[in-house]
């Protein structure tokens, strides 16, 4: 009898702990991501550019040390919303230009196709960049509710015209689903991606949970691949006087407004009582382009290399993340996490079953981040791309990197940009960050104030000042191979293989596996149809050409 009844309380407790889990909300996940941002751009790590919310956001939260992504633009997209590397969606490589037929495969569902299976409203803002040849290649076609922006690599910040294949033909890239938005012309770009933000929250039924993932314009340059578009040029030029540079004074400027957008944010979060159930993660694609193509300025200082490269510079990512959900707060994060972590880390925050999402290469960071234990990661692809030649990858939790091959004959493996370190710069303003949107909002809810003393620690933590000085600037030849310890060495300036053959001959096998699950990258070439004068001066999804709207006598278009 004494049995029986152990039995049946033991099922009656499995049973409430079961409808406990069903019945705790699923939390909001908000996620804000912005384009081409520098390791070296927020106030973090230096005082040139305050970020105050960003700042306030790790403070709170969690601030990622060790967080990678990929090299470029559509590499990153594709592996944070598959849970995969670009190697399996054949989305390694270069981004996708304007008028290519490249696209994510259609039967490798997305995280908003997933979060739509338990229950959540799925929305983005901003940038798309993985294909816009057919409807179907779309957003809203691939688990998005709906979705407001551009679906090109970049626009302009006023006047949303992108150019076509680096040429003088240029079309109209903003939508609000496939309807073109021109209503929006001569608004700055970060606003009105921000308001529309703002809107869908406070729209939103908060009985159900909320996915929005706002991928901003900024800091990327815009329109044909120099603007650097900001509301008072003039004004940016005298706030910012202490740089040296005038265009990084308007990249600063263009940061400092993705800033304030992410506050504006968590602000009307707070507002609709959401901020207590929500995940907020911000963290930038790839690292800046301090030169070369569609340099914005940015700074990667005083990591190796800038976006496009395999370099430190290249992948080692920006990101804060807060949830009240999390339980330990207020922290650096050291564990290796990779961009394509994302998917299986909020599914399982979300309460659902990870085998849902099948084999991903993605892996559940969730308690690594809550409890601050270790990752479950130990190594990760940085990349392969088969067309020019180039592979990386980290493994041993972190520690070793080998590099193989060079981009554009190594003219960017070498260091750039502003180390934000020159005599003028203003000191470091903890006044701004406890004042900001974030930092109000989320001590309304938590009851736990940031001090002036962690925010020296933290900053003192994740300050890689001394693996190079501004003077050192070593050469290297990466085009056979290179190791790094990333430990030691997180600047890249020693090639330690010589010293490690055994090292890098395991980590050569190990890229060589992964070469054979690679999907060759697709035809790149850009198709003439896709040209804007065909369909009144606007992208279109031109392959699907009964859906857009023609130019009168278009026929003699090239």
């Amino acid at each position: 009898m004494k049995i029986i009844f152990l039995l049946f309380l033991f099922f009656l407790i499995k049973t409430s702990s079961q409808v406990c889990r069903v019945r705790r909300p699923r939390p909001h996940i908000i996620v804000v991501m912005g384009d081409d941002m520098g390791h070296n751009d927020i106030g973090l790590r230096n005082n040139q550019i305050p970020t105050p919310n960003i700042d306030a956001l790790g403070y709170n939260g969690v601030v990622l040390d060790r967080y990678y992504v990929q090299n470029a633009c559509t590499p990153s997209r594709a592996a944070f919303l598959t849970g995969n590397y670009p190697i399996r969606s054949a989305m390694q490589g270069l981004p996708i230009v304007a008028g290519q037929n490249r696209s994510l495969p259609l039967d490798m569902p997305l995280m908003p196709q997933h979060l739509k299976n338990l229950g959540y409203k799925t929305h983005i803002v901003g940038k798309w960049h993985l294909g816009s040849a057919y409807r179907s290649s779309t957003p809203t076609e691939k688990g998005f509710d709906t979705h407001f922006g551009y679906w090109n690599g970049f626009t302009g910040y006023y006047d949303y015209f992108t150019d076509f294949n680096s040429t003088a033909i240029e079309g109209f890239d903003l939508h609000d689903q496939f309807e073109t938005e021109w209503g929006s012309q001569g608004q700055y770009a970060t606003r009105v991606f921000t308001q529309r933000a703002l809107d869908i929250i406070e729209g939103h039924d908060t009985t159900r949970p909320l996915f929005l993932l706002m991928t901003h314009l900024a800091a990327h340059a815009g329109r044909d691949g120099t603007e650097l578009g900001v509301p008072n040029a003039d004004e940016t030029q005298r706030r910012y006087s202490y740089i040296q540079d005038p265009r990084r004074r308007l990249y600063a400027e263009i940061v400092a407004e993705l800033d304030r957008s992410l506050g504006k944010v968590v602000k009307k979060l707070s507002e609709r009582q959401m901020l207590e159930n929500s995940i907020i993660l911000f963290f930038s694609d790839n690292g800046a382009p301090s030169v070369g193509p569609y340099t914005n300025s940015g700074s990667n200082w005083p990591l190796r290399g800038i976006k496009l490269t395999n370099f430190e510079g290249g992948i080692r990512g920006t990101a804060t993340i807060f949830s009240p959900l999390l339980k330990k707060r207020g922290y650096v994060n050291n564990q290796l996490i990779h961009v394509s972590d994302w998917l299986p880390t909020f599914y399982a925050a979300a309460g659902g079953n990870l085998a849902d999402l099948g084999p991903i290469d993605g892996v559940n960071q969730w308690e690594t981040l809550s409890l601050g234990t270790p990752s479950p990661r130990s190594e990760l692809l940085v990349n392969i791309n088969e067309q020019d030649n180039t592979t990386s990858i980290i493994t041993d939790n972190g520690r070793f990197k080998l590099l193989t091959g060079v981009f554009e004959d190594g003219q960017f493996d070498t260091y750039f940009g502003d180390s934000g370190r020159t005599p003028g710069t203003p000191p470091y303003d903890p006044f701004a960050v406890l004042q900001s949107d974030t930092n109000v909002a989320i001590q309304e809810l938590t009851q736990t104030p940031i001090t002036r003393r962690q925010m020296r620690v933290t900053r003192a933590q994740i300050d890689l000042s001394w693996c190079r000085n501004d003077s050192f600037r070593p050469a290297l030849n990466c085009s056979q191979s290179c190791l790094f310890d990333l430990e030691s060495d997180p600047c890249e300036t020693r090639n330690i293989i010589e010293e490690n053959p055994e090292v890098g001959e395991r980590l050569l096998r190990r890229i060589e596996e992964f070469f054979g699950v690679l999907v060759p990258q697709g035809d790149a070439t850009v198709d003439p149809n896709a040209n804007p004068q065909r369909y009144n001066n606007t992208w279109c999804t031109w392959l699907d050409d009964e859906w857009c709207v023609k130019t009168p006598n278009n026929t003699n278009l090239i």
